[in-house]
């Protein structure tokens, strides 16, 4: 069996979506002929979104995970704060009295680069040269955000000659909150040094949607380029479908991290102007921001704060609502219609109808289009969600038929097959693969 070095700064106990992708690489990689060996950072030192200690359960004994130190650099103003040592200052999402609030993105936008975790670059780095040096690889991968794990990835291929796939779950230089943080012209330029170094250095790269690739080629020659979407694992989803509920509320379910980014003023202009017969409810679970709860309120909307759910349970949840929201940010430059989140799969396997909110030309559009399992609107779009809402109202918890055989496409066995195959290529002709 053949060997590769999985480079990701998030990795259970690491709680959140991202975690997904590579869990389940890891997971399905051995049926594929690829034994992996996991570097990650030793949850002491971390700086995770949350903590879902259920899904070490699916690491197998056979996949070798080396966890190191780091340095935060945000936990220090995480106890400025009076924050606790387990909670997280999320990038995007940074907190507290506007002055400090302030001071906290510019050092992140200009200081910190190419973002908050690159505290782990020179522990990671200094273990992975020490990894290859002893134990025998065939290739190396590293996925981000955060796109720190990529100089690890890339400090590897420099010291070994190995192999490097860059697996890009995010765009870099174009990301949604880019102008949040301040940027300054040198920060600017060092940050499109560091992608376009990474992205042309690596043997391949690959990334979750096609209009992300599209933003990378436009700006970076890369030697590979390959789509390999996020996706859901069959094995995670209850046998059956839950029950249509008689119930007098209808609830609208979003999970995951929501903040002012995600909301969406048509939404809640829609919820104001619904033609009810029942009463309408707003659940947001994970890591949600008060203000952003705070401005549902102060219309008059029913909501509910629920927090971080294990995976598992999320995935019930999912099938418990009766409308699934999927908000994306309103996100910087040509991203947005790249954007599409690692939970939609789950959301669309949970076979409830999915409202999302974003761009309606993009990689999300064309993946709700071809599953048949629900719509998007533009964030101020009220009658469009209003429109929605209404044909909806009388959905009430029964199945939602959608096309099961697009879906099947983005099983993770399937898309674990697919990166097998970029590796057995990149093992063979790493400079010349097609």
């Amino acid at each position: 069996m053949k060997r590769v070095l999985l480079i990701s700064y998030y990795f259970p106990p690491s709680g959140g979506p991202g975690v997904q992708r590579i869990l389940k690489f890891v997971r399905y990689l051995p049926q594929c002929g690829w034994l992996p060996t996991v570097l990650t950072v030793d949850p002491n030192y971390a700086a995770f979104p949350s903590i879902d200690d259920s899904l070490l359960e699916e690491i197998s004994s056979d996949v070798e995970v080396i966890r190191t130190r780091a340095w935060d650099p945000f936990s220090v103003y995480g106890r400025i704060q009076g924050k606790r040592k387990d909670e997280v200052i999320k990038v995007g999402y940074i907190e507290g009295k506007q002055g400090l609030k302030n001071v906290a993105r510019w050092l992140r936008g200009n200081v910190f680069l190419p973002d908050a975790r690159v505290g782990w670059v020179p522990f990671g780095s200094r273990a992975a040269r020490k990894l290859v040096q002893k134990q025998k690889f065939d290739a190396v991968m590293s996925t981000g955000p955060p796109h720190s794990s990529h100089l690890i990835g890339m400090a590897v291929q420099k010291a070994s000659g190995l192999p490097w796939v860059v697996d890009m779950r995010d765009p870099w230089v174009e990301i949604y909150y880019r102008d949040q943080m301040y940027e300054g012209a040198i920060a600017k330029r060092i940050q499109t040094h560091l992608e376009r170094k990474v992205l042309s250095t690596a043997n391949a790269v690959i990334s979750v949607s096609r209009h992300l690739g599209v933003g990378f080629k436009r700006r970076v020659h890369m030697r590979h380029y390959e789509t390999i979407p996020n996706g859901y694992d069959p094995a995670d989803i209850p046998l059956g479908t839950s029950p249509a509920r008689e119930r007098d509320t209808f609830v609208i379910g979003y999970v995951g991290t929501y903040s002012l980014l995600t909301h969406s003023e048509g939404l809640v202009a829609a919820l104001q102007h619904l033609q009810l017969n029942v009463s309408v409810e707003v659940h947001l679970v994970g890591k949600i921001d008060s203000e952003a709860l705070e401005a549902y309120r102060a219309k008059g909307i029913p909501v509910k704060g629920v927090p971080y759910l294990s995976h598992g349970k999320a995935i019930a949840y999912m099938q418990s609502v009766d409308v699934l929201m999927l908000a994306l940010p309103r996100a910087y430059g040509d991203s947005a219609a790249g954007i599409v989140s690692g939970k939609a799969f789950e959301y669309i396997s949970a076979r409830r109808p999915i409202l999302a909110l974003g761009p309606t030309r993009g990689d999300l559009a064309d993946l709700l289009n071809q599953t048949q399992s629900g719509n998007i609107f533009d964030h101020d779009d009220r009658e469009g969600i209003l429109g929605f809402l209404n044909d909806h109202l009388e959905f009430r918890g029964k199945s939602w038929k959608i096309n099961d055989e697009a879906l099947a496409e983005y099983e993770r066995p399937r898309l674990a097959s697919k990166l097998a195959s970029l590796l057995n290529r990149l093992t063979v002709l790493p400079n010349q693969i097609h």
